[in-house]
């Protein structure tokens, strides 16, 4: 959920990601703007969930033909309070997961996941494999909802913080909590969860002396047997100290077994085959590291920018698509393709409003499409 930006505490590290993030798009603006013409973005906007709170599209995942995306109100409400992540909560809203027609390049009615009177919205995602959309709003609780029918599950049991989800060892689902989930305090922890929503097993992420661990990203690497976890480690006991971004690699059986200083890992995501990819930033160079399934040949590193600003810009995701093909997405729109025989392209999606992030970019056929968290928006391109 964050960045490489020093900060002394929870509020202070999403205030500064924020402003980060901004500074960022208003420097891409400055390079030109985006102008529609042959080949242009298409750009799908949904209309206004909430006349109260300007709700974007977050993290999201692809399902047969379908991208479902959380939506969410957090980035507007804070901006509008001055900094203050909770300012979400001030306001109820309705909590909606969307959806992207990957074919005909066109929204289809979100599907409504909240009870009402909620006021947190839907953060990430994760279609399984019996149909359902499991989904988290880390201020309520998670669930998961049935496309087919619309039917929704609740799992309060679970507790609140809950941010990422992965598939997990099992037929379970990981899911990252930023926290104690009780407040802002405390250190988080990844939770493994059976399809029918309840606790199967909790990992400590103990952090190094004078900071609390804030878990982000996980990811099951099934053919070694491995948990990895991103996470910010935030300084407790001095303010002035930066934060560290230090990754977990974890055993299902034993917990920690060590935790990796550098480089930065800003997100872990595994193929059904059990291909592992690593996205890694060290000062101004960005690589993403390939582990296939053992036996299926050696390690590779690709070099994907060797020009990365990394004070601004963040892999927000990486998406494997069934063809072999793997996207890696950036707050700036700046999206990475791997093709199975090594080649590396590279996208630029368009930069429409200087507040804009995008969070997650997904293939189809020749085709690129991301969620985009500026309104409620779906931007495609020619993938690479």
């Amino acid at each position: 959920m964050s960045a490489a930006l020093g900060c002394a505490s929870w509020r202070q590290c999403i205030q500064k990601l924020q402003c980060a993030a901004l500074a960022l798009t208003l420097a891409a603006c400055a390079g030109g703007p985006w102008r529609p013409g042959d080949g242009a973005p298409r750009v799908a906007t949904a209309p206004a969930p909430s006349s109260a709170e300007r709700y974007c599209a977050w993290y999201g995942a692809a399902s047969e033909g379908v991208l479902y995306f959380g939506q969410a109100a957090f980035w507007s409400a804070m901006r509008g309070a001055g900094g203050d992540p909770q300012a979400d909560l001030a306001q109820p809203g309705p909590q909606l997961v969307g959806r992207f027609d990957l074919a005909r390049e066109a929204l289809l009615p979100p599907l409504q996941v909240g009870r009402g009177g909620e006021r947190s919205g839907v953060w990430d995602v994760l279609p399984a494999p019996d149909g359902r959309v499991f989904f988290t709003t880390f201020f309520e609780s998670a669930g998961a909802v049935d496309p087919r029918t619309g039917a929704v599950e609740h799992f309060p049991g679970l507790g609140r913080g809950l941010n990422e989800l992965a598939p997990g060892p099992d037929a379970s689902v990981l899911v990252t909590r930023y926290g104690s989930g009780r407040d802002a305090t405390g250190d988080g922890e990844l939770v493994a969860v059976s399809p029918e929503g309840e606790a199967l097993r909790r990992w400590p992420l103990p952090p190094p002396a004078g900071f609390r661990t804030a878990p982000k990203t996980p990811a099951w690497d099934a053919p070694r047997g491995a948990l990895w976890v991103t996470t910010d480690l935030l300084p407790t006991d001095d303010p002035s100290a930066p934060d560290r971004h230090d990754a977990y690699l974890l055993d299902p059986d034993d917990g920690l077994q060590r935790r990796i200083a550098g480089p930065e890992l800003h997100f872990a995501a595994s193929r059904a085959d059990g291909t592992l990819y690593l996205a890694e930033a060290a000062g101004a160079e960005l690589h993403l590291r390939v582990k296939p399934p053992p036996g299926a040949g050696a390690e590779r590193r690709y070099r994907l920018d060797g020009a990365f600003p990394a004070e601004l810009d963040f892999v927000q995701d990486i998406q494997p698509a069934a063809d072999g093909r793997v996207a890696l997405t950036r707050w700036s729109g700046a999206v990475h393709v791997l093709h199975p025989d090594g080649r590396v392209g590279r996208a630029q999606l368009p930069r429409l409003d200087p507040e804009g992030l995008y969070y997650t970019g997904v293939l189809h056929g020749e085709r690129l499409c991301a969620t985009y968290c500026a309104d409620v928006s779906v931007v495609c391109i020619d993938a690479p």
